[in-house]
């Protein structure tokens, strides 16, 4: 047994080097022919990732929110002899399902899962509207909404599946469709509720997110300044 000579911790047969300081242990009488065993095992246990069954895990969820909702449905039923608010559960679990799709099936196209999420958020929107009688914000308000939210995620999902991103790029596009939204959500709001169009806080936030989207265009029409930032940031383009 042998000690080392920086900080004298003791030391195995088989160390080269001090496993407290790192030290280079030198033993004059180890000729180097005998084998030694290592004084701690390399050896480490390799277990194989195990993949989460989304298809199973997605059904149990749902099979436990569908009780609820048929919990819900029969008692909305035997207080008032009718459905009423339980079809606010039944119509989000459907859109809950809508959602859950390409879990539960083998739907490989986000362009068609994307579409029937929109399609089935306007419905249960339509749904609501219906029964509260409120047909016509929903068609002068939410619908114009929902269609330019719509073709922006389509537009998103198509930058998402490129293979080279220029995040700078789709976050200055980003900005400028929150910056016109805003402005269309107060316009909507003025014709709807008030009559007249006085557009204050969406002006007031325009500018500012205005200035930011130009700043990330820029960026992203500057290829050195990108792959400048890009290195800094650790970001691939």
């Amino acid at each position: 047994m042998s000690y080392c000579v920086n900080c004298g911790v003791k030391l195995a047969a088989s160390e080269e080097k001090c496993p407290l300081c790192n030290t280079i242990v030198i033993n004059p009488n180890d000729t180097g022919d005998d084998k030694k065993e290592a004084a701690y095992s390399q050896r480490y246990e390799d277990y194989p990732r195990r993949r989460i069954n989304l298809k199973y895990l997605t059904q149990i969820i749902l099979a436990v929110i569908a009780v609820g909702v048929v919990v819900q449905t029969l008692c909305d039923f035997l207080i008032s002899f009718n459905l009423s608010w339980s079809l606010y559960a039944i119509g989000a679990f459907g859109l809950l399902v809508c959602f859950a799709l390409p879990a539960l099936t083998k739907m490989k196209s986000p362009y068609i899962a994307t579409m029937i999420d929109l399609v089935a958020l306007a419905l249960y929107i339509f749904m609501i509207a219906w029964m509260t009688g409120g047909e016509l914000w929903y068609f002068e308000f939410f619908l114009p909404l929902h269609i330019l939210t719509s073709i922006y995620i389509f537009c998103m999902v198509i930058f998402l599946r490129k293979k080279r991103r220029n995040y700078f790029r789709a976050g200055g596009i980003s900005l400028m469709f929150v910056c016109f939204l805003l402005i269309l959500i107060e316009f909507l709001l003025d014709i709807f509720i008030v009559g007249n169009v006085y557009l204050i806080w969406s002006l007031c936030c325009a500018p500012l997110l205005l200035a930011i989207a130009i700043l990330l265009l820029v960026i992203a029409a500057n290829p050195k300044l990108r792959e400048e930032m890009g290195r800094r940031l650790y970001m691939n383009y």
